[in-house]
């Protein structure tokens, strides 16, 4: 799956200060960042977004965990069953900002308009990550 979007100029800056606030371990699974045993931390972009920085958006997770991640996740839709652990406080950031909108075309807002709101609250996600 192709993302779209372009990294921010400081984005080596924005990995780095998500990796320290994560103490360099993965969000999902736990597992220290550990070249030599194949846990490289990386930052994943839950929307594909490479330009959308919301802090909703960025999850920092080991290589594995990111692998697994990948291409399962679609924010606006709706997903019936209670959310792992790790990925709640995405998915409450994701809302927030759906229902609280910041400004007319921002990235952080796609999908804000009633429609796609509408779509939202009926589609269902039967994929739990």
């Amino acid at each position: 799956m192709r993302g779209k979007g372009n990294y921010a100029e400081n984005q080596k800056d924005i990995h780095q200060s998500l990796k320290d606030k994560w103490d360099w371990k993965c969000e999902r699974c736990g597992h220290k960042h550990d070249i030599t045993s194949g846990y490289v931390l990386t930052v994943h972009h839950l929307d594909l977004d490479k330009g959308n920085n919301a802090d909703w958006n960025l999850a920092c997770l080991c290589q594995r965990c990111h692998l697994a991640v990948q291409g399962k996740v679609f924010m606006p839709q709706f997903y019936m069953f209670e959310h792992s652990e790790w990925f709640r406080s995405h998915v409450e950031g994701y809302y927030n900002s759906v229902s609280n909108p910041v400004g007319k075309g921002d990235r952080r807002n796609s999908y804000s308009t009633p429609h796609n709101v509408y779509s939202l609250l009926l589609g269902v996600m039967f994929i739990k990550v």
